[in-house]
């Protein structure tokens, strides 16, 4: 029986840490691959392996792929929505492209799995404010919800065309100490909680 062994690409962002951790508990730390553009997250340090991988460089990303033996993807690295409204063309190439070039990959390996956030983002304000449904009026009006909406039907061809397991959840706005803000718009949130933690100041509890 062969080990699943996952690559998470976008470690060390807000996501990406605890994702790393926890998954590195439920499979065991050395079949769970951290990776990123950036340096590696001091939590993460010592938990694993880490790999410096650019998901915008298909080739390189396909050769780790290969050489750590990798059976699930998961898909983090994005510009977030307020990062992306100043460069709307950087964002959607990103966006895009990199979730491309994993679908691509995944397809040319007959990789098991891959996991993709979608996000709220896709929503607009146009969509219901209140109860709102998964099936409903979407129009997005930042270049973030737009390449993730054009993800999820990317996702939902390589599934109906290729058989690849891809999965996705609209997350709503997160909040996580555990990382810096990665440029999305609750941002003022988590910068909250980390000046506080800086300056050791108390958050009064309303």
């Amino acid at each position: 029986m062969v080990k699943d062994k996952i690559l998470v690409i976008g470690s060390s962002g807000q996501i990406g840490v605890e994702l790393t951790l926890a998954l590195r508990k439920i499979y065991g730390n050395n079949n769970v691959i951290a990776s990123d553009l950036r340096e590696e997250n001091e939590l993460l340090k010592g938990t694993g392996p880490y790999v410096s991988i650019d998901v915008m460089n298909k080739e390189m990303l396909h050769v780790q792929i290969i050489r750590q033996n990798i059976t699930q993807i998961y898909l983090l690295a994005a510009i977030l929505s307020a990062t992306g409204e100043k460069n709307p063309g950087l964002a959607w190439h990103l966006n895009m492209q990199g979730l491309l070039n994993v679908l691509d990959i995944a397809r040319e390996e007959n990789l098991k799995k891959v996991y993709w956030p979608s996000s709220i983002a896709v929503f607009g304000p146009t969509s219901p404010k209140q109860n709102c449904p998964q099936q409903t009026i979407i129009e997005p009006t930042t270049v973030y919800g737009i390449s993730k909406y054009a993800g999820e039907f990317w996702c939902n061809y390589y599934n109906i065309k290729y058989g690849i397991d891809v999965r996705s959840l609209r997350y709503p706005g997160l909040i996580s100490y555990k990382s810096a803000p990665g440029g999305g718009t609750t941002d003022y949130a988590v910068e909250i909680f980390h000046e506080a933690l800086e300056e050791k100041k108390s958050i009064p509890v309303f």
